[in-house]
C-alpha cells in the first residue's frame, strides 16, 4: 500500500460523513414540512367541522320556519300575507347563509390544497383528545381552533375570546385557555 492510500480513505470517510449530514438535514426539512402540512390539514378539518355544525343549526332553523309557514297557510285568512312573506324571506336568508358557508370552506380548502401542491399519501394522524388541567382550563392541542374548543365545551367563541382577552382567533399549541362557565 502506498502512502496516499490512507489519505484517500480519510477523504472518502469525510465525503461520506458530509453526505450523511446533508441527508439528515434534508430528512429533517421534509419532516418539518410534513408537520406543517399536518397542522394545516387539522385546522381545515376543524373548520369543516365548524361549518358542518353551522349547517346543521341552519337546517334546523329552516325546518322550524317551514313548519311555521305551513301553520300560517293552514290558518287561512287569519294569517297575513306579510307574515308569510317575512317567513319566506327568513328561509331564503338562511339558505343563502348555508350556501355562503359552503363556498367559504370550499374556497379555503382549494387555497390550502393549491399551497400544498397535492396531498401526501398515508392515513391522517388520529386527533388527540383535548387536554385539560381542570374544568375551567383548556390546553390547546394541534389542529384545534376557537370554534372547535367552544363547541367542545358548550360555550360561544365570543365568550371564549372575552374570558381570555383574545383579539384574534389565532391560537398556539400548548396555550392555556380559561373556559367560561
Amino acid at each position: 500500500m502506498n502512502r496516499s492510500a490512507p489519505l484517500r480513505i480519510v477523504g472518502l470517510a469525510l465525503a461520506c460523513a458530509a453526505v450523511t449530514v446533508t441527508a439528515r438535514g434534508q430528512q429533517q426539512t421534509i419532516n418539518e414540512q410534513l408537520s406543517i402540512l399536518d397542522e394545516r390539514v387539522s385546522k381545515l378539518r376543524a373548520d369543516v367541522d365548524a361549518v358542518q355544525f353551522n349547517q346543521q343549526q341552519i337546517q334546523q332553523d329552516i325546518r322550524q320556519i317551514q313548519a311555521q309557514q305551513e301553520e300560517l297557510r293552514r290558518a287561512g285568512p287569519s294569517a297575513s300575507a306579510n307574515d308569510i312573506q317575512a317567513l319566506d324571506a327568513r328561509v331564503r336568508a338562511l339558505d343563502a347563509a348555508r350556501e355562503n358557508d359552503k363556498k367559504v370552506i370550499l374556497d379555503q380548502l382549494a387555497k390550502e390544497l393549491a399551497a400544498v401542491g397535492g396531498t401526501r399519501s398515508g392515513a391522517p394522524p388520529a386527533s388527540s383528545p383535548p387536554a385539560t388541567s381542570n374544568d375551567n382550563e383548556h390546553v390547546v392541542q394541534k389542529g384545534e381552533t376557537l370554534t372547535s374548543i367552544a363547541k367542545t365545551h358548550g360555550v360561544s367563541v365570543a365568550e371564549l375570546r372575552k374570558a381570555n382577552n383574545l383579539t384574534s382567533d389565532a391560537l398556539k399549541v400548548g396555550q392555556k385557555l380559561v373556559i367560561p362557565k
